[in-house]
């Protein structure tokens, strides 16, 4: 069944084109792996085929999706294995990172919040990319808050190795509105403006077993 009926004439074909595929991808309706057909979200969505490809361009960028010149777009793969020690080399740098941060001046905090802020939007807004790339810097302007230079270069590379399992992870739990980011990041944001160090390690470490854990038990 066609969805061209439930969106507006006014609304941006490939916005529309890549909204569903995000909810196919929420939903489990497509698999890690998976082949997505152009010309068929083209036809189920209602669009021009030159916009479903602009929309699964923009997936890629997200690391939802991947192409192959000659196969076409794939939902991105899962590797239990490697992301569960990817998430405990993070868990155990970020750890000693935090363990060793200066407390951020009013101008630092300033920033951070301006980036958190801004996160919240992005996926208020269903912009993965924005999202992804905003939570980076949101990372590294409190990383660097350590005197560790070289240790949180390794964590800003695992942060990236990282990025396909965290966009997948992004697009497969429901968040209207951006409650659960907008609810981590108050969290995150308390705990930092009261210098609270093992508050911080805590909830870090909770959210970094967290998404090993929900993908291996889908």
């Amino acid at each position: 069944m066609s969805l061209a009926h439930t969106y507006r004439n006014s609304s941006h074909t490939a916005e529309r084109v890549a909204a569903e595929v995000r909810r196919a991808i929420r939903h489990q309706e497509l698999l890690p792996g998976e082949h997505v057909r152009q010309s068929w979200w083209a036809e189920h969505v209602g669009v021009s085929s030159a916009s479903t490809r602009e929309a699964l361009k923009v997936l890629v960028s997200e690391q939802l999706l991947t192409y192959d010149a000659h196969r076409g777009y794939f939902v991105t793969r899962i590797d239990t294995f490697e992301m569960s020690q990817i998430y405990r080399i993070r868990r155990l740098l970020e750890g000693e990172v935090l363990a060793t941060i200066g407390w951020p001046d009013d101008v630092q905090l300033k920033r951070i919040r301006s980036a958190m802020d801004a996160v919240i939007e992005c996926v208020r807004r269903g912009d993965g990319h924005g999202a992804l790339e905003g939570a980076r810097a949101v990372s590294l302007s409190v990383f660097d808050l350590s005197p560790l230079d070289l240790i949180v270069q390794e964590t800003m590379r695992f942060w990236d190795r990282a990025a396909a399992y965290r966009a997948l992870e992004l697009a497969s739990v429901e968040d209207p509105g951006g409650a659960r980011v907008a609810a981590f990041y108050a969290q995150f944001w308390d705990l930092l403006k009261k210098q609270d160090r093992e508050g911080l390690i805590a909830l870090n470490t909770e959210q970094r077993n967290d998404i090993p854990m929900r993908f291996e038990n889908r």
